[in-house]
C-alpha cells in the first residue's frame, strides 16, 4: 500500500506545482482575481490545473479500490496501481508541456492520464464481480 500512497502524493504534489504555476501566470501576465480569462498562457495554465483537477476526481478513488479490491483477490494489486499511477504522473507532465505548447496536440497525454484511471476501475469491477461470485 506504500507505494499507492506515494503514487498518490506524487499526484497530489504534481496538481500543487500546476496550481503554482497558474498563479505565476496571473502574476505575469496580470490578469487580476476574480478573472480566469485574459493572456492565451495563462488561460492555457489555468485550463492544464482544472483538468488535472477533473482526472484526479476518478483517478484517487480509482487507485484505492482497484488496490484494495486486487489485493483482496491476491492479486498484485499495489504493484500494478503504482505502475498505472506512474504512467498517470507521466500522461498529466506529457499533457501540461502539450497543452502550453499547443491545445490541439495535448491527447497522448490526455490518453496517458484517462486510461489508468479506467483500467483501474474496469479492473475493479472485475475483480468485485469474480468477488461475488
Amino acid at each position: 500500500m506504500e507505494l499507492v500512497i506515494l503514487i498518490v502524493v506524487l499526484a497530489l504534489i504534481e496538481y500543487c506545482v500546476f496550481t503554482a504555476q497558474v498563479g505565476k501566470a496571473r502574476v505575469k501576465y496580470n490578469i487580476k482575481a476574480p478573472a480566469v480569462t485574459g493572456h492565451p498562457i495563462f488561460e492555457r495554465h489555468l485550463r492544464i490545473q482544472q483538468n488535472t483537477s477533473e482526472q484526479l476526481l476518478v483517478f484517487l478513488p480509482a487507485i484505492f479500490v482497484f488496490s484494495y479490491i486486487a489485493e483482496s483477490l491476491d492479486w498484485p494489486g499495489n504493484e500494478i496501481a503504482a505502475i498505472l499511477g506512474v504512467i498517470f504522473l507521466i500522461g498529466r507532465a506529457v499533457y501540461a508541456r502539450s497543452y502550453l505548447r499547443d491545445p490541439a496536440a495535448r491527447s497522448t497525454g490526455f490518453m496517458l492520464t484517462f486510461l489508468p484511471s479506467g483500467v483501474m476501475l474496469a479492473g475493479t469491477l472485475v475483480g468485485l464481480l469474480i468477488s461475488i461470485m
